[in-house]
């Protein structure tokens, strides 16, 4: 019999939260692959050097669609062709957008930790991520708290779909960390599809990428480009047949 504790997103995110709120870091679990996290700033700078970034990386928000509709500022057909991708048709994402900068949970981020957090004028925000990443960030919004994480991998090293994957010295660092197996959004690669709606274009290829492109295409008329990893892949395999 499985030693594992079965997965409950509420009580979970519980959890994780005041293991937060104390300085702490956690590693969670999210739709496209693991993710770590933390809310105080030394915790964050934590993560930043244990996962070796270069200092044109950048921090995302741990969010939801409802955070993303409170802090982001779009026009109303870019928030729609949000809210097709990630409500409509249940994809996760990661939303790069103009933002208002006297939201609450912005003027909580210290200057450096916004600093390291956004381009030119936007910010991204992973929405979709996830039952457990939805009430994690439902009980940050509540509190006015700004949650901030990237994937739990050393970079470049690419994201990790299960627990036994992620580095040791990543494991090292946080104070808890939450294994509910294998995550399923990770084709073409784990990581979300990252978009910024500001200027429509593709910021990382990512997680059900495949569908995105086809959805901006059918439904919007929008033409991205194909994945170049994924054509890069299908040469190489074609080449070896």
């Amino acid at each position: 019999m499985s030693s594992y504790k079965l997965p409950s997103p509420k009580d979970d995110a519980r959890a994780v939260f005041e293991v937060l709120k104390r300085g702490g870091i956690a590693i969670i679990p999210m739709s496209v692959g693991y993710g770590i996290t933390a809310i105080d700033p030394d915790a964050i700078d934590r993560i930043f050097r244990t996962k070796r970034r270069e200092p044109h990386k950048r921090h995302a928000m741990v969010g939801s669609y409802f955070l993303h509709q409170d802090i982001h500022v779009l026009p109303p057909k870019e928030a729609g062709i949000v809210k097709l991708l990630t409500v409509d048709l249940d994809l996760p994402l990661g939303v790069v957008a103009p933002y208002r900068l006297d939201h609450p949970i912005i003027q909580k981020l210290p200057p450096n930790i916004l600093a390291q957090s956004i381009v030119e004028d936007t910010l991204a925000i992973l929405v979709n991520g996830g039952d457990l990443l939805d009430e994690l960030s439902r009980l940050a919004t509540l509190e006015k708290i700004p949650l901030m994480g990237s994937s739990a991998n050393i970079t470049s090293k690419g994201a990790k779909i299960i627990v036994e994957d992620i580095e040791p010295e990543i494991l090292k660092v946080a104070d808890i960390v939450l294994d509910y197996g294998r995550q399923q959004s990770h084709h073409p690669r784990a990581s979300s599809t990252m978009i910024n709606f500001r200027t429509m274009k593709v910021v990382r290829y990512g997680a059900c990428y495949d569908v995105v492109q086809d959805a901006l295409w059918r439904f919007y008329g929008i033409r991205v480009p194909d994945d170049p990893g994924t054509l890069t892949l299908s040469s190489q395999t074609s080449a070896n047949i």
